[in-house]
């Protein structure tokens, strides 16, 4: 799982929940790219929403 987690495994299985590189690599090839352009497109998306929805990622808005 750990592109999620911090361990740095990237391809280790921990939880249903964490992200894996096989993830990644999946959603890369089902819409005809990298993964560095999905990474990067997360990223992106990940700034964009962050400046529309503080509230979601500050400590407070955690779930």
């Amino acid at each position: 799982m750990c592109l999620t987690c911090g361990c740095m495994q990237a391809h280790k299985v921990m939880t249903d929940a964490d992200i894996t590189y096989e993830d990644v690599k999946k959603a890369a090839d089902q819409n005809g790219v990298t993964v560095d352009q999905i990474l990067e497109t997360i990223g992106r998306t990940a700034d964009k929403d962050r400046l529309e929805h503080p509230a979601e990622y500050s400590k407070a808005g955690a779930t």
